[in-house]
């Protein structure tokens, strides 16, 4: 009976140890990119239509990196790969920020009392969905170390 229970405990001490080790991350393969310290930002137009909701997706041939355009209708996409990228402009993704936003303005509370926020956010503008794909977007640039500008306009 003896026995039994010590192999009963064993059985359950090592379970736990290697639930434990596990949870520590022994076992567990972490994957981190590398630090390029390279960081891309500017702002992106349709046209001559500004775009204020948007994911920027830059990619070269052996990583990529992704940032959106902030409130101030400026993107900024931080740890670029560098050299030569090709970048994406997918306003598809951002969609839902912007009815959160339109949302969050109207709202007047649970009792219907609430003031509704001054200003609308800026107008959604969709790019064509090709522009969403590095590959067939056309849109490029060479990144360097630090801080780099580049403006991205799309065709209309």
């Amino acid at each position: 009976m003896r026995t039994g229970i010590h192999r009963l405990g064993a059985v359950g001490f090592g379970l736990a140890l290697a639930a434990g080790l596990t949870g520590c991350g022994y076992g567990v393969r972490e994957q981190r990119l590398p630090e390029t310290g390279a960081t891309l930002e500017g702002t992106v137009k349709y046209g001559n239509e500004p775009v204020y909701f948007a994911e920027i997706r830059v990619v070269s041939d052996s990583s990529s990196a992704i940032g959106s355009i902030g409130q101030d209708g400026r993107y900024k996409v931080e740890n670029c790969p560098t050299g030569a990228v090709k970048i994406a402009v997918n306003t598809d993704a951002a969609k839902g920020e912007h009815t959160s936003l339109m949302m969050s303005r109207s709202y007047k509370g649970p009792k219907g009392e609430g003031a509704v926020a001054s200003g609308l956010p800026p107008k959604f503008v969709s790019v064509p969905g090709k522009f969403a794909d590095p590959e067939a977007s056309g849109l490029t640039t060479t990144v360097n170390a630090g801080t780099n500008t580049y403006d991205i306009v799309i065709p209309k």
